[in-house]
């Protein structure tokens, strides 16, 4: 009870907002994405509500990078100015902007901490150090645990945030270019509160382990509705789908092998789910899918599971998916099995083993 009392709390203290992406070419690496063409598809617009961050104590988080260190970010407010990119490695806008955060991080050095922060949705530890491998990243990398990208309400990536010396934002948005260099130069300039820093709190961050009940989960249907995932006992085992409505389109151009396994995924799903001896739910990402991108591609698959969007980001969190397709296996006692993520050729296995427990 007191597992799923915090779990609860999280739920509650989980912020969104709304942000549309387009995607990028692969093409010239010095362009900055303020200086891109709406019709360009390496644009990203920006999202008016990522400004209402401007001013707000930066929130007190301790990231673990990637060769295991620990950065205490209430640790460096005060001290230095703090700039933040969050990003993933399939976002084709991020990839444009990884010269130029590169280029802030060698311009700056030790003035100013520099930290990319992966958003942790649809990525591993694996695929981060080969991307940072491939683009040569020298700065502390990073994975959100989800409660970064939630704090920002982030619905795209990537995102920048400038913070100060007095641990207060000076600058969040999505793209790159002057504003974003103007920032970064004044937080430079600024001297440190004489109160200290300021932050904000973050809840603490629970995963279930097995045998936790799931908690009441609040999501969005293609139509707009609220519902709740699937949770408390029943006559059959569950079955949680775990994917995102733009894995198979928008990541094949980036990383095709992944694009195929959600392909292969959803197939598999459909074919598993017409034995009705096991309940199934999907839930799509956040990012990048509102009500009406998922009812468009709904018409578009015809899934044999209902689906909802996980519109705060914490179903995901709590369940801890950080790759798609994934599908998490919950008995009747409405209690978490486990989490297989990122290979469905598994699927079919772990849903046979589901209903030998039942």
């Amino acid at each position: 009870m007191r597992r799923l009392a915090q779990l609860s709390l999280f739920l509650i203290c989980s912020g969104i907002c709304s942000a549309p992406l387009r995607a990028a070419p692969t093409g010239d690496a010095n362009k900055t994405t303020a200086s891109l063409p709406a019709n360009d598809p390496g644009y990203i617009e920006e999202d008016p509500v990522l400004a209402k961050l401007v001013g707000k104590p930066a929130p007190a988080l301790t990231l673990k990078s990637i060769d295991g260190k620990s950065i205490d970010l209430a640790d460096i407010y005060g001290k230095r100015p703090v700039y933040l990119k969050l990003w993933a490695t399939y976002c084709i806008p991020c990839r444009i902007q990884m010269p130029g955060l590169s280029k802030i991080f060698a311009s700056y050095g030790d003035a100013l901490a520099v930290i990319a922060v992966n958003a942790g949705v649809g990525d591993d530890v694996g695929k981060v150090k080969e991307f940072v491998q491939k683009y040569s990243l020298k700065m502390p990398v990073v994975i959100d645990d989800g409660r970064l990208g939630a704090w920002i309400g982030m619905k795209a990536t990537p995102v920048h945030l400038v913070i100060g010396r007095d641990g207060r934002v000076l600058f969040a948005g999505h793209q790159d270019g002057p504003r974003l260099d103007a920032a970064i130069k004044q937080a430079l300039a600024r001297k440190a509160a004489p109160g200290g820093a300021a932050t904000t709190k973050l809840a603490q961050l629970v995963t279930l382990k097995a045998g936790d009940a799931i908690p009441p989960i609040e999501l969005q249907s293609s139509d707009g509705n609220s519902v709740i995932l699937p949770h408390g006992p029943a006559s059959q085992p569950r079955a949680i789908y775990f994917s995102a409505t733009w894995c198979e389109s928008y990541v094949k151009t980036t990383q095709p092998v992944d694009a195929a396994n959600c392909k292969r995924g959803r197939e598999q799903v459909d074919r598993l789910a017409t034995d009705r001896s096991v309940e199934w739910f999907g839930v799509m990402s956040h990012l990048w899918t509102t009500p009406k991108e998922l009812a468009g591609y709904e018409s578009k698959t015809k899934p044999h599971v209902p689906l909802a969007v996980d519109s705060t980001g914490a179903a995901f969190r709590i369940f801890g998916v950080k790759r798609f397709p994934a599908i998490a296996l919950i008995d009747t006692d409405g209690h978490f099995i486990k989490l297989v993520e990122g290979d469905p050729a598994k699927f079919g296995t772990v849903i046979s083993s589901l209903q030998v427990r039942k």
